[in-house]
């Protein structure tokens, strides 16, 4: 086989794995417990980004789903009962992009009306106009 031929090999080669490798999802310390949260029914103590910075208590969050978006980033949807939120505190369905979860706590507490409600709706995956959830996880 010449050198030509070679490259030509290799070439075809990085096109059919390079798709498969970039789709790889990383792995994360919270998967693990949020998944099973969103399994259970739990609650969470969460500390987010720059909560602490911010002087937030950390975040209180029913776990609804975990999801990989089409980024292959991993996902956490779910109620957050308190917490900081652009200086505000109120209660309301949030989605948490993985890297920026400082620590996660399981801890007792059971969901609320509103969050069960949210939670039986389901999500399509979407926030307004942008659709970025490649597929769930877990629920």
């Amino acid at each position: 086989m010449n050198s030509s031929t070679r490259v030509l090999y290799l070439i075809i080669l990085t096109g059919f794995l390079l798709p498969i490798s970039t789709q790889v999802q990383a792995q994360s310390p919270h998967e693990a417990p949020l998944c099973e949260a969103a399994k259970t029914g739990r609650v969470i103590e969460l500390i987010y980004d720059k909560d602490i910075s911010k002087g937030c208590e950390p975040r209180l969050v029913d776990v609804h789903q975990v999801a990989i978006g089409k980024n292959g980033q991993l996902y956490m949807r779910g109620w957050q009962s308190r917490g900081c939120t652009k200086g505000r505190d109120f209660e309301a369905v949030r989605t948490y992009r993985f890297d920026k979860i400082k620590s996660v706590t399981p801890i007792d507490g059971t969901f609320g009306e509103k969050s069960q409600a949210k939670k039986q709706e389901g999500w399509n995956g979407c926030l307004g106009n942008n659709c970025f959830i490649e597929k769930n996880i877990c629920e």
